[in-house]
């Protein structure tokens, strides 16, 4: 497995006022966004930057193989962070739902791949996107947390994780473990 000490490019989101119309939200980021490689995920979907990396690189496999699942990489990432093969359970499970008031703007990096199929990490013009991210954010009428993916109280449930049978709910390294098994899984789910 791979690790990348990079921050992977994601802003957390604090909303204006909860989610009343999830629908509404998806079509304002679909007609402001510059293209699909920005996307929101739910608040409790992203927990750490080796699950979202891990997201990444299998998105960029996927469409170096052309064995994508879903038209849209953001859609295929969703997909991979939720743990299934079903593009409409993957926003259930990791997308941002009515009542919610904290999100994640996602930017997802080109992907670039060598002959030997290894992957190389993305070069990121960060100050670009941060004035991106903040236009969005504006767009969305949100204000920027603070804090880097971590799980939450609700990440287990809603991302249907399984943990083994020695594992607590609140031990942050077999949550990371779960969420990267959910990714691993996806097709074969």
């Amino acid at each position: 497995m791979f690790v990348n000490t990079m921050h992977f490019p994601c802003w957390g989101l604090s909303m204006s006022s909860p989610v009343e119309d999830v629908s509404t939200l998806a079509q304002t980021l679909l007609e402001w966004r510059e293209n699909d490689r920005w996307l929101l995920l739910g608040r409790h979907a992203a927990i750490s930057e080796k699950q979202l990396w891990t997201a990444w690189a299998g998105v960029g496999a996927r469409k170096s193989h052309d064995t994508m699942r879903s038209h849209g990489l953001d859609a295929e990432f969703i997909r991979l962070i939720a743990g299934t093969h079903q593009i409409r359970i993957g926003f259930e499970r990791a997308g941002v739902a009515n009542g919610d008031n904290e999100a994640w703007l996602v930017y997802l990096p080109e992907f670039w791949t060598t002959e030997i199929i290894e992957v190389e990490w993305p070069e990121l013009d960060l100050v670009a996107l941060d004035k991106e991210a903040d236009r969005l954010m504006r767009v969305l009428d949100a204000k920027l947390l603070t804090h880097r993916p971590i799980s939450n109280s609700v990440t287990i449930e809603r991302l249907h994780l399984e943990l083994g049978h020695n594992e607590e709910h609140d031990d942050y390294s077999a949550i990371e473990r779960a969420a990267l098994s959910h990714i691993a899984l996806a097709d074969l789910s």
